[in-house]
Formats: C-alpha cells, structure tokens, sequence
C-alpha cells in the first residue's frame, strides 16, 4: 500500500510540472465537481444537461 502512495505522489508532481502549477492546492480544479445536473424536458421528453434552472428543453423554452 505504501508503493501506491508513492506513487500517486509522484503522479501529483507530474501533473503540477506539465500544467505549469506549483502547488497541491491547484489540483483542486480537476477534482472540480460540475455544475451541470441532467434534465428531462417536460414538453418533449428530451433529456439534457444544463446549469439553469428550467424543466423545458431550448426548443420547447421557445415554444412557450
């Protein structure tokens, strides 16, 4: 178990040397939940993602 730590050290300062980073803090942005919840349309039935809060796809949005 202790070689996985290593090694996972190891991949963490890879990662932080080829995006240019130069602290563990900045990791936090790839660990980054998305705000993006999955929606089925009430007009039609079409599922999609968006952010906002609506029920109603873009097409049946313009419908109304």
């Amino acid at each position: 178990m202790v070689k996985k730590v290593d090694e996972d050290k190891a991949f963490e300062q890879a990662l932080k040397g080829k995006m240019g980073w130069k602290c563990s803090c900045s990791l936090d942005i790839v660990d980054k939940k998305s705000s993006l919840r999955e929606v089925t349309c009430k007009g039609c039935g079409k599922s999609f993602k968006t952010n906002r809060d609506t029920d109603y796809c873009f097409d049946c949005e313009k419908k109304h």
